[in-house]
Order: C-alpha cells, then sequence, then structure tokens
C-alpha cells in the first residue's frame, strides 16, 4: 500500500506550495522558489533541502541514547506538559532551532522548536517525503526524516491541547506556530498526529527530558563532556556546587564540633581508662571520622580543581584548533 501525507489538502496550514506538472513550485509568485521560511533553501536543490531537513528535525544525538533514556525520564511519549501547564510549573519557554533541545527542561527553563512552516504544507510532504521513482530523498534518510517529522507534529498535539495553550503558542514573544492559523483549524491538522510509537523516531518515544540528567550520561554513553552547555561562565557553572559542598561541611562541622564538646567535657572530669569500653570505642571512631573528614575536604578540593583544569584544557584545545585551521 502506497504511503500517504498523513493529512488532506483542505487540511493543511501553509498553502505556499503547489505541484504543477510534476514539479513543486510556490503558490502565489512561481518566481520565489525557495522553502517557506528559508529564502535560502532552492525548492529544486535536493541536496540543500535533505541537508536543511537534517539540520531541523533529526535528534541523531538522543536516538543514539534512546535505549538509555529511562535514565533521565519517565518512559513515556505522553509525559509532555502542556503550554499553560509549564507556566503553572514555573518554566519559562525559550525557542530554540536545534531539534535536540525539543522539550528538553533545565530549571526554570524549557525548550521548545517552533513548527517549521513547511512542515504544513501538503505539496511539500508529496513532494520531497513521499516515495517517487527515482526517490527525491534516499532511504533510509527520507524515513528518519519522516519518523522525526511526526514526532515533532504529535509532540504539539500534546503541548497545545486547549485554547490558552494555542494563545500562548501564538504570542509574538513564543510564536510556535506560524501566524494567521485559527484554532480549530490548528487543532483539525495536528490531531492527525496522534500516532503510535513504533511511527516515531526512538527520541520521541520518550516526552520531557531533564537536561541536567542528560548531560550525566552524555559523558557515560556519547564520550560529551555535556550534551548541551547550560553555563556559559566559571562563576555559574562552579556555582551549582555550592549548596552540596556546604551542606556537607556544614554536617561534617556540627559533627566535628560536637565530639570537640565530648571531648572536653571529658577533660574536665578526667579521661576514661583505655580499657574503659564505650568511651574508648567512641575515641577511636572520633579520630578515625576526623581523619575521613580531612579526605573528603582534600578529594571535593581535588575534584573541583581538576573540573577547573579540564574546562580549561578543553576551551585552549577547542582555541587552539579553530587557530591553525
Amino acid at each position: 500500500m502506497a504511503q500517504l501525507v498523513p493529512f488532506t489538502k483542505l487540511e493543511e496550514l501553509c498553502n505556499d506550495l503547489d505541484i504543477v506538472d510534476g514539479q513543486i513550485q510556490q503558490h502565489k509568485n512561481s518566481n520565489e522558489v525557495y522553502l517557506p521560511g528559508h529564502p535560502r533553501i532552492q525548492l529544486h536543490d535536493l541536496h540543500g533541502i535533505k541537508e536543511c531537513l537534517q539540520t531541523e528535525l533529526m535528534t541523531t544525538d538522543l536516538n543514539k541514547l534512546a535505549p538509555y533514556l529511562w535514565l533521565v525520564a519517565k518512559q513515556d511519549s505522553q509525559h509532555i506538559s502542556s503550554l499553560t501547564e509549564q507556566i503553572v510549573r514555573g518554566r519559562n519557554i525559550i525557542l530554540t532551532e536545534n531539534p535536540g533541545l525539543h522539550l528538553l527542561w533545565f530549571d526554570n527553563r524549557v525548550f521548545i522548536k517552533p513548527i517549521p512552516k513547511y512542515l504544513l504544507s501538503h505539496a511539500f510532504w508529496d513532494y520531497y517525503l513521499m516515495p517517487t521513482n527515482p526517490p527525491r530523498i534516499q532511504e533510509p534518510v527520507r524515513k528518519e526524516l519522516i519518523q522525526a517529522a511526526y514526532g515533532m507534529l504529535r509532540s504539539f498535539a500534546i503541548l497545545i491541547k486547549h485554547e490558552s495553550d494555542f494563545a500562548l503558542a501564538t504570542r509574538k514573544e513564543n510564536q510556535l506556530i506560524p501566524d494567521n492559523i485559527s484554532y480549530a483549524s490548528f487543532i483539525n491538522f495536528i490531531d492527525r498526529f496522534q500516532i503510535t510509537d513504533n511511527q516515531v523516531s526512538p527520541r520521541y518515544q520518550y516526552g520531557e527530558l531533564r537536561l541536567m540528567r542528560l548531560n550525566f550520561w552524555s559523558r557515560i554513553f556519547l564520550l560529551r563532556f555535556n550534551y548541551h552547555k547550560v553555563e556559559w561562565a566559571y562563576g555559574a557553572y562552579f556555582a551549582r556546587y555550592y549548596g552540596p559542598i556546604l551542606f556537607i561541611f556544614g554536617v561534617f562541622s556540627l559533627l566535628l564540633s560536637a565530639m570537640q564538646v565530648v571531648f572536653n567535657v571529658l577533660a574536665i572530669q578526667g579521661l576514661p581508662d583505655p580499657g574503659s569500653g564505650s568511651w574508648w570505642t567512641f575515641a577511636v571512631v572520633s579520630r578515625d571520622f576526623s581523619i575521613f573528614t580531612l579526605v573528603v575536604v582534600a578529594a571535593i578540593t581535588a575534584f573541583l580543581l581538576a573540573t577547573f583544569i579540564a574546562l580549561f584544557a578543553r576551551e585552549l584545545i577547542y582555541a587552539l584548533y579553530h587557530l591553525h585551521r
């Protein structure tokens, strides 16, 4: 059975393109031969179209991480908060053109990629993404692009559930969907992408992903320092460690102070005989704990120093690499 465009010509939300005599062209002006929203990409430049779609839609790194994403987030493709729910959770909507950041969140930010205008065009899907002979985009790239497009559009069926979500999506500061689209027509279109997980790329078989966890597991499974850098200054990067380190130091300081008080009292009362059981055991434990505290402080200091050296070395290597190119 031939693969069909997932929506009809009447349901399309972008009518900028038409197929005339087997060739794709702009609907209103045949002299404009570029991809909607991308004036640099010519409609008949198949190589440029393919590269553009791969850049705009593919989530290669997340697909590689897909077998391990259960360590990062709930294994549920519906685990996506609507736009209004994002606001309720105190998250700011940050626009990104990087598909690898779509639906990632960090602290009070959630990254969302706007829907590319051409994905709303029936002619675009029919000409570039449907099977043709000869194929305009070779397999398996064509199939991967369709799965990525399906996944992204399905995510918007969850992000925009109510008219209030639609109002947020169409604000000028957000502009997640193109202008001049009504709520009813958008819902009519996007409901076509209420599909199953086996039709989307591996990344979209999960919903929202926590960026900090993703950064951690990327060091193990992608052998990268970060999946995506969230702090761009050393001060901000190291500030994340201040809270846990101060908590550890505070607990250790409290315990050591309590032990010191005990020994001061014992000194006033007269030190117990070395063979006097529990007090002697307490003294040994206190000594060992003091040594352990010194080791922990040294380890934390070494970790922070090593992290600083690693960050500095990485930036130096990057600078030298580009200096000699």
